[in-house]
């Protein structure tokens, strides 16, 4: 980062998987259209349009983002002196951080010095992070708490839901069930990839053709794996 904190704004084209790591940066995401997942331990939390999702320093978590996903990510360099909450999860966004990002949207530039309007924006987005009373309460909360065992089913690949309960939950996270059960495959797929297994055997080993699993991952990340 060239500063201590950086705006930027993220239209997701195609499937992005992070890797489950430790981030160097705090940083705040706002879901403006579409979803994101965040991994955190043993749970994963999903994002969906006017969600927002506090990471903090040195946090372990992973960052999935699926095609068609609209963001903002808020930066803060571990050069900030000013304090910031160490607690991950989602937070409440409040009229003047939303005015803020909005702003900030509308700037469309980086900023220049420490004196530019932007950083003025920045630096009051960072007093509203120190305020931050994240909560993980529920994996998404969109959702009403009748459909949470649903969704979290759904992640980890396996579902005893009716189909009512399947309706309602792509109607609420705006996306089928077939489109989200595509992404965590092809995801999984591509962490089998990175851990250095070949196509055959990954097909093999998801229980699926390796032509259907080629072309999916063609259509949801621009690329075979």
């Amino acid at each position: 980062m060239n500063q201590a904190i950086e705006y930027s704004q993220v239209e997701q084209a195609f499937l992005h998987v992070g890797s489950r790591r430790k981030n160097i940066t705090a940083y705040l995401i706002v879901v403006r259209q579409g979803i994101a997942l965040v991994r955190l331990g043993k749970h994963e939390y999903t994002l969906t349009a006017g969600t927002g999702f506090w990471v903090p320093f040195e946090c372990l978590h992973a960052l999935t983002v699926l095609p068609g996903c609209h963001y903002d990510k808020v930066q803060f360099s571990a050069r900030l002196h000013q304090p910031l909450c160490g607690q991950a999860g989602f937070i409440r966004l409040s009229p003047l951080l939303l005015a803020l990002l909005d702003e900030l949207r509308r700037a469309h530039v980086s900023p220049q010095s420490n004196d530019s309007p932007e950083n003025r924006l920045l630096a009051v987005v960072a007093d509203q992070a120190a305020l931050f009373k994240p909560t993980t309460e529920r994996l998404c909360p969109a959702l009403p708490a009748k459909l949470q065992s649903v969704l979290s089913e759904l992640l980890e690949g396996q579902t005893t839901a009716s189909s009512e309960q399947l309706a309602s939950v792509e109607t609420i996270l705006g996306i089928s069930i077939s489109e989200l059960t595509a992404c965590l495959l092809i995801r999984e797929a591509q962490k089998l990839s990175r851990s250095g297994r070949k196509a055959e055997q990954i097909a093999q080993d998801l229980k699926c053709q390796l032509d259907h699993l080629q072309t999916l991952a063609q259509t949801l990340t621009g690329r075979e794996f």
